[in-house]
């Protein structure tokens, strides 16, 4: 049965069930194909490992634990859990990981890569996530900020699918270069504008008002937003979608 340990290069070997690493560092490993079992980082700095298909379900990581230019290829991390504020993972890359039970809100994230990977119905705090890139389909995911805060990440190779950016500034955004996706500015005043305009149409009934009112106002503390036009479509139909950019002035 095994520990993490640094400088060990480990292929489909088992690991001890629960382990309890405190105030340590492991640094250049690389283990494939392997459970590591449930092992608790607790003030622990891991550095430059990679994990390689490899079950880290179980995992645990507390008490300002860093994790610096590590690789998770094709993992399971659904049921990693993450203290509040006590993790953070800096020039990481995640391809092709399940992450959808990963409590990823409580982490930081500096300078990381996701690539392909899941992690559908999260919400994200927009300050933790700090000049990252995505790739691949984002489904269902909220951006979340506390008013003004800036979200600064790059979703140019990313399909935007359910997502939805709430109380961020979107600036330093880079948005998806998919034809399908609109990325609009000024949008408050717009919905402000919007809104009157809506009131005063009389060729809208009395559902269809409270169907454009309702999905207005839900941006109007947004200063910029990211549409993707065709889960729109699939959702509510052409003729509302046609009407709702309409009453913003977008064309």
């Amino acid at each position: 049965m095994r520990r993490l340990e640094s400088g060990i290069s480990i292929d489909n070997e088992l690991f001890f069930d629960i382990v309890r690493y405190e105030h340590v560092t492991i640094s250049g490993t690389t283990i494939k194909n392997s459970n590591v079992g449930s092992p608790i980082f607790w003030s622990c700095n891991l550095n430059q490992l990679e994990f390689d298909t490899c079950d880290l379900n179980n995992a645990r990581f507390f008490a300002d634990t860093t994790i610096d230019h590590c690789t998770f290829i094709r993992s399971d991390l659904r049921s990693v859990g993450i203290a509040k504020g006590e993790a953070v993972f800096t020039n990481c890359e995640f391809s092709s990981c399940d992450m959808r039970g990963m409590t990823l809100e409580n982490a930081t994230f500096i300078d990381c890569t996701f690539v392909k990977c899941r992690f559908n119905d999260r919400i994200l705090q927009a300050a933790n996530i700090v000049n990252c890139s995505f790739t691949g389909k984002l489904v269902d995911i909220t951006f979340e900020g506390n008013g003004k805060q800036k979200l600064i990440a790059n979703f140019e190779n990313c399909i935007l699918e359910g997502v939805r950016f709430v109380n961020c500034d979107l600036t330093q955004c880079i948005p998806p270069k998919s034809k399908n996706h609109l990325y609009v500015e000024q949008v408050s005043s717009r919905v402000k504008n919007a809104m009157t305009k809506i009131d005063n149409d009389p060729n809208l009934s009395d559902d269809e008002r409270k169907v454009l009112v309702r999905s207005l106002r839900k941006l109007e503390h947004m200063e910029q937003y990211i549409f993707n036009t065709v889960h729109m479509k699939k959702i509510y139909g052409d003729v509302f979608v046609e009407r709702f950019f309409s009453s913003l002035d977008v064309q």
